[in-house]
């Protein structure tokens, strides 16, 4: 969401600003909307010029390196003015990251701060706050650790995310990955070297 995405003739088009997803039993990643600069955004807030930020899927990225581009042109892209441009039940990113996650008790367990995509394509959540946030705390690892929840253990998205899990499920998880060899070296090493380390929960999709 930082880099530059350009059409096929080289074009700058914008930054991807947000994501959207669908959802039938488990997240799936479905389109980007791009936005231009700040000043085009101001200019669409006070209703000067129309809100036309384009929109494209997956299947149109060519490459990404420090750019991401696209193989089609500008002009062929639909836009968030077209009805039909995001399907109808899509959720976007940025109203996901505004809603609190439960899980099947609906205890409160956090909220979602970012989107992980993991290398077969499956999406899950970077989770903050809550029970999760005490254990990193109380593991003196709050600010170098990433906990990520798969998109599979959601069992709904309505006003809040709803898990399929309990939180002692996600207690326990977490406890054994925090015991990780990955996360006994960052914790032995933090001082002379920071870096996030991401820890996945439920490698195997839980029962």
């Amino acid at each position: 969401m930082k880099i530059d995405v350009l059409d096929s003739s080289g074009e700058r088009i914008g930054k991807v600003g947000d994501l959207t997803f669908s959802f039938d039993g488990e997240l799936t990643l479905s389109k980007f909307i791009l936005v231009g600069s700040r000043w085009e955004e101001f200019l669409e807030s006070i209703r000067f010029r129309p809100d036309m930020d384009p929109v494209f899927d997956g299947s149109l990225i060519k490459t990404i390196d420090e750019h991401v581009h696209l193989d089609t042109t500008k002009n062929s892209l639909k836009t968030t003015l077209e009805t039909d441009a995001i399907p109808e039940g899509d959720i976007r990113l940025s109203e996901i990251m505004k809603m609190d996650i439960v899980d099947k008790n609906r205890k409160k367990i956090g909220r979602a701060i970012d989107i992980d995509f993991d290398i077969d394509g499956s999406v899950s959540m970077i989770v903050d706050g809550g029970f999760i946030e005490e254990k990193l705390e109380a593991s003196g690892l709050k600010s170098d650790v990433d906990i990520i929840v798969p998109g599979n253990v959601i069992s709904l998205l309505g006003d809040k995310i709803h898990l399929n899990v309990s939180e002692d499920t996600l207690k326990t998880t977490m406890e054994d990955a925090l015991k990780s060899k990955e996360i006994v070296k960052a914790r032995r090493e933090r001082a002379a070297y920071r870096d996030v380390t991401k820890v996945r929960l439920f490698n195997q999709r839980p029962m």
